[in-house]
């Protein structure tokens, strides 16, 4: 006080109801910076998160090298057919190989894959041949039999056509440099830290279950355009970080702002999705196929007997429900020889300047 009347201050002493309440105030800042969710406060709930382990990512690793190896084969194979490596981009806009080469190499192609009704069937039983194929038909090889067409050892004559392996062998093949890219993007991001924090086993049912289920659901509609990508089984993954984030709601601090950015993503995602390049069915199957896979295999944290309760019965009923829509996918499309919904087609296309011609 002597000091600050030396220099002709004014010396002002605070109440201790003053400091209290400047203690306080200083107390609730320190409070709202740090934001600490209540549940953290929980001795079992720190002791669950103390004891997840962290897992190394084998699989997302393996799956990453093999779809880049799969995308340069794509661009040899497709070089050594028509003499380069890129299809024309009003083909294929994602700077990659022709139609024929990735029916050729095992992409979902439906007339490859069952016996279609008759007015389906009798376009690919003689057809004409995609850059790239060459037909077997005597004296002109620019006609192509379904055999010729599909490839990956072919089809007999009057066999049915039954090359099941496209359901699978299309998650690691991709229609060109943008897309592996923005697929890897993510896969790399997000896949990684997710596969080290649920396990291989875990990530590896959720991602084939996914994007197999991605590539079942709606092949009827889109029956005549190639689909590859692993597209559906990355809408799986997002699934899975929509359903972390509601199953862990108590452990995020600003969990309304992520629950809204995260819906924003899935929307503005799936809405691209409706482009005529894309196969939305693949999105919307895979993102179906992460809810219940992830109701089963993430792990989780329990918030109380409650919760305990919930999230038993949730894995419980989303078993038969996942065995029922895969049973349910494949019965229909092996049992339908064409398509009876005449709506479905708008999951994938918007009706709009031509843009479901040819559903």
């Amino acid at each position: 006080m002597e000091e600050a009347a030396a220099r002709g201050e004014e010396y002002i002493e605070e109440t201790p109801q003053q400091r209290k309440k400047s203690d306080f105030d200083s107390n609730k800042d320190d409070r709202r910076k740090s934001k600490v969710p209540k549940a953290l406060y929980d001795p079992e709930v720190r002791k669950q998160l103390e004891e997840l382990k962290q897992h190394r990512p084998y699989f997302m690793y393996s799956v990453t090298v093999l779809q880049i190896l799969l995308m340069i084969g794509l661009l040899i194979v497709n070089f050594i057919k028509v003499g380069h490596f890129f299809d024309s981009l009003s083909n294929n806009i994602m700077f990659g190989p022709n139609r024929g080469t990735l029916i050729h190499m095992g992409a979902r192609f439906v007339p490859c894959m069952k016996q279609m009704d008759m007015d389906r069937a009798k376009i690919f039983n003689i057809t004409i041949c995609p850059l790239g194929v060459k037909g077997s038909i005597i004296n002109n090889e620019d006609l192509c039999t379904l055999g010729d067409l599909c490839g990956m050892g072919g089809i007999e004559q009057g066999a049915k056509p039954n090359q099941w392996i496209r359901f699978i062998a299309p998650i690691f093949l991709h229609a060109g440099i943008i897309h592996i890219f923005i697929n890897l993007v993510f896969q790399i991001r997000t896949g990684i830290q997710m596969e080290r924090d649920f396990g291989t086993f875990r990530m590896m049912v959720i991602y084939m279950a996914s994007g197999i289920f991605g590539f079942a659901f709606g092949a009827d509609v889109t029956y005549n355009i190639p689909s590859v990508g692993c597209s559906g089984a990355l809408y799986g993954l997002l699934a899975c970080l929509l359903l972390d984030l509601i199953q862990n709601w108590k452990l995020i601090v600003n969990p309304w702002k992520e629950f809204m950015k995260m819906s924003f993503i899935i929307i503005f995602s799936l809405g691209f999705g409706l482009l005529k390049f894309v196969d939305n069915f693949a999105h919307v199957g895979g993102f179906i196929t992460g809810i219940f896979t992830g109701l089963i295999f993430m792990p989780t944290i329990i918030f109380g007997k409650w919760d305990l309760r919930r999230k038993r019965f949730l894995k419980v009923i989303s078993v038969p429900i996942l065995i029922g829509i895969f049973i349910w996918v494949f019965s229909t499309f092996y049992k339908q020889e064409s398509n009876t919904c005449k709506w479905c087609k708008y999951v994938t296309c918007v009706p709009f300047n031509h843009g479901c011609d040819g559903l």
